[in-house]
Formats: structure tokens, C-alpha cells, sequence
């Protein structure tokens, strides 16, 4: 008999649950896998007839290629980035990263400040303001004005 826990958490997905919980095609994602953009890391050994599986970071990382790829950004542009990425550290960093941040050409890990290139690893001081606080703010301060 399973557990509670086991139940209602899965730890691996298959192909085709992973492209429909990412928002890719199945074609995509095969192209993907195929030139080693993003594959599964669920599998211990990938042969002929062995189903892949796909664990959640993979899932977050596909669904952060497929927006990226909406959004822009060539398949080139990507693969080398993740290249980068997985020379210095492991793709879980998407599991711990608050933000993935692009200029349209080139891609950042942005935590706290500092946005890291993924292709080379190189920091650069960065920051994100999100509007509707400061919109929020100026009203407030309009109102105060208005009441003094």
C-alpha cells in the first residue's frame, strides 16, 4: 500500500506529461532533448525502448526555454547559455533563483541584485522595479499632498 506522501506527490514525469505540464509541444520537446538543450534527469541510463523521465527541475527549466523561446530568444542563444550554466553549477539553480532575466540577447540568474550571465558566468550588478508598487507609492504620496 502507498503512502499519503507518495500519493500525492510525483517524483518522476514521462515525456509526455512533461510536455504537457511545460507548455511545449512533444515534437519540441524531443528537439530538445535531441540537441541536448534540455533532457530529462530522471533516468539513470538512456537507451532504445527506455522511457525517459523527467524530474521537477527539469519541468521548471523546460517551462522557462518555452517562454523563452516565445519571447525570442534562439534556440543557439539558449543552448549556449545552459552550456555555461551546467560547466559551473547544476541546472537545480532554477529551484533557488528568484528571477531569469534577458536583454533579448543574452540570458541572467538574478538574485538579490546581482544577475549572473549564464553563458559565462560573469556578475553584473542589477535590479528589477516592479511598477505597481511604485505606482501605489506616487498615489500615496498624491494623497497625503492632497490632504495637507
Amino acid at each position: 500500500m502507498r503512502n499519503a506522501q507518495s500519493a500525492s506527490v510525483k517524483e518522476t514525469f514521462s515525456a509526455k506529461e512533461a510536455a504537457k505540464l511545460a507548455g511545449l509541444s512533444f515534437a519540441m520537446l524531443n528537439y530538445l532533448g535531441r540537441y541536448d538543450i534540455a533532457g530529462p534527469s530522471g533516468s539513470d541510463q538512456r537507451s532504445r525502448g527506455r522511457a525517459r523521465r523527467y524530474l521537477y527541475a527539469d519541468l521548471l527549466l523546460l517551462r522557462v526555454v518555452g517562454r523563452l523561446l516565445q519571447n525570442g530568444i534562439s534556440v543557439l542563444r539558449l543552448r549556449r547559455a545552459l552550456e555555461g550554466l551546467r560547466s559551473r553549477q547544476s541546472p537545480d539553480d532554477l529551484l533557488t533563483k528568484r528571477f531569469v532575466v534577458t536583454d533579448g540577447y543574452n540570458i541572467f540568474f538574478q538574485d538579490s541584485g546581482v544577475a549572473e550571465l549564464l553563458e559565462t558566468g560573469q556578475l553584473t550588478f542589477a535590479f528589477v522595479l516592479e511598477l505597481s508598487s511604485l505606482r501605489s507609492e506616487v498615489s500615496m504620496a498624491i494623497k497625503r499632498q492632497a490632504a495637507a
